[in-house]
């Protein structure tokens, strides 16, 4: 396990390269329909403590049903980038090829960030060329056992950034080094944030963590979106690795004797046996122990094998074609 690198604290646009009366970033969003979701965004964008001329918000439509112009005209530094319904990937790749900054800053339309968000992640690459912002889960006052598993399973960016992973719900990085990478691929919808990242680490791109550039972002609190988004990711993750010539994960025995591989995985990467107390901590929740109880043939039984039956699913789909 590699060791966690953790962004510098002090946060100052002016040292910033390209500072002045340049544009210091662009933000993209990619965005399909989910008119409330980004016009709640894009008033946390205005909030921000970066002033709204030295930063550009590209919000990428994915093919929307919905019209979401009456959402962006109100902010002067706000494009609406219209496009054809593929995935989130490609549209995030669209916004970038037109973007007009130095650094490439990339946040979902359901995140909420803070005022000093875009100020501390521009603070980060000062001595990097990506860095992973905190995702801090909005768990709702009732929750479910899926509230907490999608704290304990997703976007803990403090131990994926040890891995060389990040996720694009909140992640800053230099456009050369975007440019150089090839930008995301898109031939799946999901997964392609770690695969993006972790072609960065391999060119040569330092990725650091950087908690004080802080979102919010909401939990899925049933059984069916959580799940959906646990076969969607391991899916694809097998996809590109079949497609790369490479084995995944689920096709190895070991994946498929019960409980030895979350097992492993969770005493590698120092997390709790039980519900992760340092990541629910970290988004204001102390689980019960029924609910411990509750999340441990979830965690240990179904999870592993929804994500093996996945992976088996995306590895035939991609050696057919």
């Amino acid at each position: 396990m590699g060791q966690l690198e953790r962004a510098p604290t002090r946060a100052s646009v002016e040292r910033v390269p390209g500072a002045g009366t340049e544009l210091v970033a662009a933000v993209v969003v990619p965005v399909r329909d989910g008119g409330d979701d980004l016009g709640r965004l894009l008033a946390a964008l205005a909030a921000q403590t970066v002033p709204p001329d030295r930063f550009e918000v590209l919000v990428a439509d994915d093919g929307s049903v919905d019209d979401l112009a009456p959402l962006t005209e109100p902010y002067a530094n706000v494009r609406l980038l219209r496009g054809p319904p593929r995935n989130a990937y490609a549209a995030r790749n669209r916004a970038a090829a037109v973007a007009r900054a130095p650094v490439l800053v990339f946040c979902d339309a359901d995140c909420r960030p803070g005022p000093r968000w875009l100020e501390s992640g521009l603070a980060a690459l000062e001595h990097a060329e990506l860095a992973a912002g905190l995702i801090r889960f909005a768990v709702p006052e009732r929750r479910t056992i899926w509230s907490l598993l999608d704290v304990d399973t997703f976007k803990d960016h403090a131990r994926q950034v040890q891995a060389a992973n990040a996720e694009t719900a909140n992640l800053f990085v230099s456009r050369e080094l975007f440019e150089r990478a090839g930008g995301f691929a898109d031939d799946e919808p999901a997964h392609g944030d770690f695969d993006f990242v972790q072609r960065c680490v391999a060119l040569g791109g330092r990725l650091v963590y950087a908690p004080e550039a802080a979102v919010d972002h909401p939990t899925r609190d049933r059984a069916s979106p959580f799940l959906h988004n646990v076969w969607e990711m391991h899916r694809s993750y097998a996809a590109r690795e079949a497609r790369a010539g490479r084995l995944p994960d689920g096709l190895k025995l070991r994946s498929w004797v019960p409980l030895v591989q979350p097992l492993r995985a969770r005493r590698r990467f120092g997390r709790s046996l039980r519900l992760d107390r340092r990541r629910l901590s970290e988004c204001g929740v102390r689980p019960r122990l029924a609910e411990d109880l509750a999340a441990l043939p979830l965690m240990y039984l179904l999870l592993p094998y929804v994500g093996g039956a996945a992976q088996l699913r995306g590895w035939r789909d991609a050696r057919r074609r």
